[in-house]
């Protein structure tokens, strides 16, 4: 049994919505214009897996973002799990870099990201929903935690949008506001959602790749753009000088575990470019 139809008719919660209600097994596939589509696998109410065709962070990028690993040790991880026929996630647990729930935790965030591109681009999809038998994982998760906070990131772009205005698109750091003055009395939050800021990603990438969960990232940025540091890229002017910012580790934090003989120790500095006029 199957059925297909528009992502603007039926969007990407309500389908998972059913899936969940009716805990049925099977996979929803979603395309889109730009030939990315992602598949998402469904067994008893859980979701199961998903595969995504498009450029979504890989494991050991998203644990390079997040300073869990340096760009050496990822390379030396992503070698080895080569040599030995491995999975990343496999290697990372074996050596102890990280914990099972954290390894959830990741995998997590990895289908959540693939999960609001779908909902940011439903106006130009398509799916296809086929009931059926899926491999067995040992990892599932239940939908409706995807279904509360894709809602609730839906609500806050729609905010976001409100306050940046007229537009679309990527959202860049405005040239029209002195980020010299502002960055050092911010909150250390702000500070950390406008580091992803880069007049390339959407809201909803900005959402995907900063530490926190997508609603509040988005919540922080509708904080920066009533401040007038945040507005969309293509009403960003054209920079002319560039100041580089350094910013230290939240001391909230604790530090995150490492590897056994760690060679490359992770740069505690994370680099915040902005140009300005």
């Amino acid at each position: 049994m199957s059925a297909s139809g528009s992502l603007a008719t039926i969007g990407v919660a309500e389908l998972l919505q059913i899936g969940a209600l009716f805990r049925k097994r099977g996979s929803l596939v979603c395309t889109f214009k730009d030939d990315r589509s992602l598949t998402v696998y469904l067994q008893d109410g859980h979701l199961s897996g998903l595969t995504d065709t498009g450029s979504v962070w890989q494991l050991g990028d998203l644990l390079e973002c997040m300073g869990l690993l340096s760009e050496a040790e990822k390379f030396r991880l992503l070698a080895e799990a080569r040599l030995h026929g491995k999975r990343l996630g496999q290697l990372l647990l074996e050596e102890e870099v990280l914990s099972r729930t954290e390894m959830e935790d990741l995998l997590r965030r990895l289908i959540m990201q693939s999960l609001l591109y779908a909902v940011e681009n439903e106006a130009d999809g398509w799916f296809e929903f086929e009931l059926g038998a899926v491999s067995e994982t040992s990892v599932m998760f239940p939908i409706n935690d995807f279904l509360i906070e894709i809602t609730s990131a839906v609500d806050e772009l729609e905010r976001l949008r409100s306050v940046l205005g007229p537009g679309g698109g990527c959202v860049a750091l405005s040239s029209a506001a002195d980020l010299t003055d502002h960055v050092h009395a911010l909150p250390y939050r702000l500070v950390q959602v406008l580091a992803h800021v880069d007049g390339e990603k959407t809201p909803m990438e900005v959402a995907a790749s900063s530490p926190f969960s997508p609603s509040e990232t988005l919540r922080l940025l509708s904080q920066l753009g009533r401040l007038g540091l945040v507005v969309w890229a293509a009403a960003a002017c054209e920079p002319e000088a560039e100041v580089v910012f350094f910013l230290k580790p939240s001391p909230e934090k604790p530090p995150a575990r490492r590897a056994k003989d760690r060679s490359s120790p992770v740069s505690p500095l994370i680099e915040l470019r902005r140009r300005l006029p």
